[in-house]
């Protein structure tokens, strides 16, 4: 039988049955569908919701994490010219922590609507004081330090304004506070703006600092505006590295928290919560308080305090919000609120101080889904009524019509059916003349298209295979011999290009037995990633002979190249060592790169060679320290490698990790350097498989026999 009576037969049954099965199972039917349509919506919904408000909790907890950076290198900067200002203390850094003293001066005006934030809870001041952001209100202890710090204070004040311009969001206040008792604060209120006997150094947060050289952050109740801050504290030393005072920076935990986005239609009902947690990991859940919140709480303690996470939801809840928490995980519960049905969404606290809450009432998350479904089903019902009419005429047309098209459908089949033969046997050329103006048409159509992509991906990955055979040969075919060392390399990339890139670049100006040893990581994969690393290959070896042992100009001069010429979102991760086999020696800057591991012989410890300096081609004036002379020692060996070793996954999301790289170094130390290049290789690759290799395995052995 051919196919157009098969399909004049199936369009005659399919014609009648559906009307007879249609008045039969009608109301089952409709019922049916109508839970099946609502699981599906509210599913729909539910998981928007899941979704929607989880990456707010995510993006929430990303600006709070640029924001303490914000404020860690602004502090950092702040002390520099502080000490540098007063005590004319030589401030210049070298390595990764020269990047925190460079604060980029703003393009704009500090936004007027800053001052909204500024209502003061203290009756000395006004609720809408407006603050002087050209200048810092100094505190006179009428000493030595607080004549120097006024004299300087006009100076000093244009750094805070650099400083709280980068993110006027998110600074509330910044303190100078010297051991003395002068102290500035910047913006300016235009007078003191607390009790008259009220001492700051005597705040916990000031103490902290004292006792330590380091950054402190305290959250806390700012007392003259009352909003909830994170206080980040670095003390202040004089010339005689005597502790001289604090500076201290409050990060506006309230303010933040009221920036955070969600849906315009469950905003009425929701709460936005931080919670804070104890830093001890075993701690009762009772301990965690709520610190902040869009409406008004406070324990029954006393005014002023924060609330217990347990007065707000059940025990079990916050045990298990709190434990799921600290283990880096975001997530949702569905619990009742005061009776009221609602979606809890938590935050992560992989580093134990607190996390961010949305509690969003369910019924404001189903509200539209509902009145969909109302609707939908109220018009529904009125077209059952009108579609039982139209059956009765589609079939007597269907009739008609399936003799007529059955005949003219098999065509187009056929004719598409003999092109897929040609297209398979390797024609890209060949077409259909499909002109019924139906699916069929928009099938040829499609058909027409496949043609000429497929001979384009077949070009273009012939493009690729030539790209990788190009990359591979600027690879080092061989490394160089060298008099008491072995040398090995080994890239192993993810795509048909990467981004990885390693070299040996023989420094003859130098002397006979010097060799650069050079190993990087770029930005992404694939061929923009591959044009980088070909063009820091060429910078690096038109310049190495160039500058020689001067490693910190030769990275300047490097860098600058990298910035002038790649977007600000690309950048190279770059060790670059001088290995001389006369003196046994290794000399290295590192700019961003994974430090390398430097195995001892003789007592089986394994030491890292830190990077010194950020990865390359970020900022133009960045500068680069340079690292060592370390002297090898017979035995000893050297392993640089990039992160697609430590972080390569098994199936179970499990990371291959350092911990396993350095058992690896250890147990085969006594191989060539050739055998432990391959070993760690086969390693990684046994560990990941099956699955697929996500980056690119680069690395670079030296060892010394």
């Amino acid at each position: 039988m051919k196919i157009r009576n098969k399909l004049l037969i199936l369009f005659l049954s399919v014609s009648v049955v559906p009307l007879v099965a249609y008045f039969i199972f009608d109301i089952s039917f409709s019922h049916h569908v109508r839970n099946r349509i609502q699981r599906a919506l509210w599913s729909a919904v539910e998981e928007r919701a899941h979704d929607t408000l989880i990456q707010t909790i995510k993006n929430y907890e990303e600006k709070l994490k640029l924001s303490r950076q914000a404020a860690r290198f602004g502090i950092r900067h702040y002390v520099d010219q502080v000490q540098q200002n007063l005590w004319e203390i030589n401030v210049s850094r070298e390595g990764p922590s020269a990047r925190r003293s460079f604060i980029q001066p703003p393009s704009e005006d500090i936004p007027a609507e800053t001052n909204i934030k500024y209502k003061f809870t203290n009756h000395q001041l006004q609720s809408n004081q407006v603050m002087d952001f050209g200048s810092q209100f100094v505190q006179s202890s009428q000493s030595e330090s607080q004549n120097s710090f006024q004299a300087k204070s006009t100076q000093l004040a244009r750094t805070c304004r650099n400083i709280y311009a980068i993110n006027p969001e998110s600074i509330l206040w910044i303190y100078t506070i010297f051991e003395d008792g002068t102290v500035g604060l910047y913006p300016s209120p235009g007078l003191w703006p607390y009790e008259q006997e009220y001492d700051l150094r005597k705040e916990s947060w000031y103490d902290n600092a004292k006792g330590r050289r380091q950054f402190i952050p305290t959250q806390r109740i700012e007392p003259l505006t009352g909003r909830t801050v994170m206080t980040t504290t670095l003390p202040l030393f004089d010339q005689d590295n005597t502790f001289a005072g604090v500076i201290a920076v409050d990060i506006d935990l309230s303010g933040m928290l009221d920036k955070m986005e969600i849906p315009q239609e469950w905003q009425k009902g929701a709460w936005k919560l931080l919670i804070r947690l104890p830093r001890r990991q075993e701690s009762d859940p009772n301990d965690a308080e709520v610190i902040c919140c869009t409406t008004f709480l406070q324990s029954q303690e006393g005014p002023g305090k924060p609330s217990r996470l347990i007065d707000i939801c059940s025990p079990q809840d916050a045990e298990h919000m709190i434990e799921d928490s600290r283990k880096g995980n975001a997530g949702f519960i569905r619990r009742p609120y005061n009776g009221v049905d609602s979606l809890w969404v938590y935050g992560s606290s992989e580093r134990g101080g607190g996390f961010p809450m949305l509690v969003v009432p369910y019924q404001l998350i189903t509200e539209q889904a509902k009145n969909a479904q109302d609707m939908l089903f109220r018009d529904n019902i009125r077209s059952i009524q009108i579609i039982t009419f139209l059956i009765f005429i589609v079939i007597a047309a269907a009739v008609v019509l399936a003799v007529m098209r059955a005949h003219k459908l098999t065509v187009p089949i056929t004719h598409l059916a003999d092109a897929a033969g040609k297209l398979a046997q390797g024609d890209f050329d060949v077409r259909v003349n499909i002109t019924t103006n139906d699916e069929l048409q928009q099938l040829g159509d499609i058909f027409n298209q496949t043609g000429p992509k497929l001979k384009a991906m077949e070009k273009m990955q012939g493009s690729l295979e030539l790209a990788r055979a190009i990359q591979q040969n600027l690879l080092p075919g061989t490394a160089p011999k060298l008099e008491g060392f072995e040398l090995a390399g080994n890239c192993k990339y993810c795509d048909e290009t990467g981004g990885d890139y390693y070299d040996f670049i023989e420094l003859n100006q130098l002397g006979s037995g010097i060799v650069g040893i050079a190993l990087g990581d770029v930005t992404g994969h694939g061929i923009g990633a591959a044009l980088l690393m070909a063009t820091v290959r060429s910078v690096l070896r038109s310049n190495a002979q160039h500058y020689g042992a001067d490693l910190t100009k030769l990275f300047e001069v490097l860098n600058r190249h990298i910035e002038s010429d790649t977007d600000y979102d690309k950048f190279i991760t770059l060790f670059y060592g001088i290995l001389d086999a006369n003196q046994k020696s290794l000399l290295w800057v590192s700019g961003g790169h994974d430090p390398a591991l430097w195995y001892h012989k003789d007592n089986g410890k394994i030491e890292e060679l830190p990077n010194t300096g950020m990865p390359v081609g970020i900022m133009e004036n960045a500068s680069f320290g340079q690292g060592g002379p370390v002297f090898l020692k017979a035995g000893d060996v050297v392993v640089v490698g990039t992160d697609g070793i430590w972080e390569a996954q098994n199936e179970g999301g499990v990371m291959f990790g350092k911990d396993r790289l350095r058992n690896i170094i250890i147990r085969d130390n006594d191989k060539s350097a050739t055998e432990i290049c391959s070993e760690i290789i086969d390693d990684v690759t046994n560990f990941s498989s099956p699955t697929p290799q996500l980056d690119d395995i680069t690395l670079v052995v030296i060892k010394s026999v």
